[in-house]
C-alpha cells in the first residue's frame, strides 16, 4: 500500500467546525462524514489535511486543519473536493493553485453543486447508487467515473458505548435527524404505540441547527424526550439503548449517516423505501421498509404494528438486529476501500493489491474490496459479490 498526501477541501462557510466538533455537538452529516473519513485515513497512515471552515490551524487526531482563508495552494497526491451545505459550490477550488495526481469530487445529495463539472475532476465519489444514478441522469456525469462508497460509522464509539450499556429498552424509540426528514411521522407512530402500551416513548435528537439553520423550540408532548443537538459521544450511547429507529420520510434519502449509525447500534430501523434505503436496508432481514405516504394513517399503523410484532417476537427481533449490526461500512473499512480505489486509479487496473471480480450487476470489471464489489464499468456498488441485492438505479 502506498501512503499518500491527502487533502480534503470544503469551501462551505455556513458552520464553523474542526475535528472535535461532531463529538461535542450535533452537526450535519456532511461535516461528520468528512471528519470521520479524515481520521480514518490518518489511521491508515496517510498524511491528511482538511482545508475547511475551521477557526484556526490545528492538528486533531493526526489530521491537520487549515482555515479556508489561509490556504492559497492545495498540493496533494489525492485531492477530494466536497460540499454539503451553504452555497453548495465547489467553484472556490478553481481560484486556488492546485497540484494533485488525482482530483475527486465527493457529493452527498441530489442537488448538483456548482463547479462539479466532468472536465474538472478525474472522478467522483457518491454516497449511494441512488445518488450516482441522479448524477448520471440529471447532471450528465459519466457513470463509469463515479465510485460509490457509503458514509461510514465509527466502530470505536459503538464498542465503547456497548461496553458500559444498560439493557436495551424495546419500548424506547429514537428519531435523530433534521426535523424535516420525518419527525412528524415518528411522533405519529409513537402515539399509536402508546395507545396500546404506555411504556413506549420517543427520544428526539437533532434540530434545524444540523443544517446551519436557526434553532427553534421544538414541540414536546407526552411520551417525548427532546435532546436536541448533542455530540457523537453522547448520541451513540443513547442509540445502543434504543429498541427502534424511526426513518419514515418522503425525502429521497441520498445516504444519511443516521442509517448506518442506527443499524450498527442495533436499533431496528423502520423506514420508507425512498432514495438509498432499498439498497442499504433489506426489508425483513436487517430492517423494515414500508411504502406509501409516511404521514398517512395506513403507513403509521403498519409501522406501529411491525414494531409491536418485533417486541412480541424477541427471537425475530434479535435476528434482525444482528443482521443490521453486520453491515461492513465502518470508517476503517471505508478508508481501506478509498485507498485501494486510489491505487487502482493511479497504478492501473492490474494492481496486485486490489482483487478483481466480475460485477454481479452488469458482468463488467469490478474491484472486490472489503465492503463488496465496486464496478469500474457500470459504476455501481454491490455489498454481495454473487447476487444483485444492491442494484440501485
Amino acid at each position: 500500500m502506498t501512503l499518500r498526501r491527502v487533502v480534503i477541501y470544503c469551501p462551505d462557510r455556513h458552520i464553523v467546525y474542526d475535528g472535535s466538533t461532531p463529538y461535542r455537538r450535533g452537526v450535519g452529516g456532511g461535516i461528520s462524514a468528512r471528519i470521520r473519513m479524515a481520521r480514518a485515513l490518518a489511521r491508515v497512515g496517510h498524511q491528511v489535511t482538511m482545508v475547511v471552515n475551521c477557526p484556526c490551524r490545528d492538528r486533531i487526531d493526526s489530521v491537520d486543519y487549515v482555515p479556508l482563508d489561509e490556504s492559497r495552494r492545495l498540493q496533494a497526491d489525492v485531492l477530494i473536493a466536497n460540499t454539503s451545505g451553504g452555497a453548495m459550490s465547489l467553484e472556490p477550488v478553481f481560484d486556488l493553485e492546485v497540484e494533485a495526481d488525482l482530483r475527486l469530487g465527493w457529493f452527498h445529495g441530489t442537488v448538483r453543486p456548482a463547479g462539479l463539472e466532468a472536465e474538472s475532476f478525474d472522478g467522483f465519489y457518491a454516497v449511494s447508487n441512488f445518488v450516482a444514478g441522479v448524477a448520471e441522469r440529471e447532471w450528465g456525469l459519466p457513470r463509469r467515473r463515479i465510485f460509490v462508497a457509503y458514509n461510514a460509522f465509527e466502530e470505536e464509539l459503538f464498542r465503547a458505548a456497548e461496553s458500559d450499556a444498560p439493557e436495551r429498552d424495546l419500548h424506547r424509540l429514537v428519531y435523530f435527524s433534521h426535523p424535516s426528514k420525518g419527525l412528524e411521522a415518528a411522533i405519529g407512530v409513537m402515539r399509536r404505540l402508546r395507545a396500546v402500551d404506555r411504556r413506549f416513548h420517543l427520544v428526539i435528537f437533532g434540530g434545524p441547527g444540523l443544517w446551519g439553520e436557526a434553532e427553534q423550540q421544538m414541540p414536546v408532548g407526552e411520551g417525548m424526550i427532546w435532546r436536541g443537538l448533542v455530540g457523537q459521544e453522547t448520541l451513540i450511547p443513547e442509540l445502543v439503548r434504543c429498541g427502534f429507529a424511526l426513518h419514515l420520510q418522503a425525502r429521497q434519502e441520498p445516504g444519511a449517516l443516521a442509517i448506518v449509525d442506527a443499524m450498527r447500534a442495533g436499533c431496528a430501523l423502520v423506514g420508507s423505501p425512498v432514495g438509498c434505503y432499498p439498497e442499504m436496508v433489506r426489508h425483513g432481514v436487517d430492517g423494515i421498509l414500508l411504502p406509501g405516504d409516511h404521514l398517512g394513517p395506513e403507513v403509521q399503523d403498519a409501522a406501529a404494528e411491525a414494531i409491536m410484532g418485533l417486541v412480541e417476537d424477541r427471537e425475530r427481533a434479535d435476528a434482525l438486529r444482528q443482521a443490521a449490526q453486520s453491515i461492513p461500512w465502518n470508517t476503517d473499512t471505508m478508508a481501506e476501500v478509498w485507498t485501494q480505489h486510489w491505487e487502482a486509479r493511479l497504478e492501473g487496473r492490474s494492481s496486485t493489491s486490489t482483487a478483481q471480480a466480475g460485477c454481479p450487476l452488469c458482468g463488467g470489471f469490478g474491484l472486490a474490496l472489503r465492503d463488496g464489489c465496486h464496478c469500474l464499468d457500470c459504476g455501481r456498488y454491490s455489498r454481495f459479490q454473487t447476487e444483485p441485492v444492491c442494484a440501485g438505479s
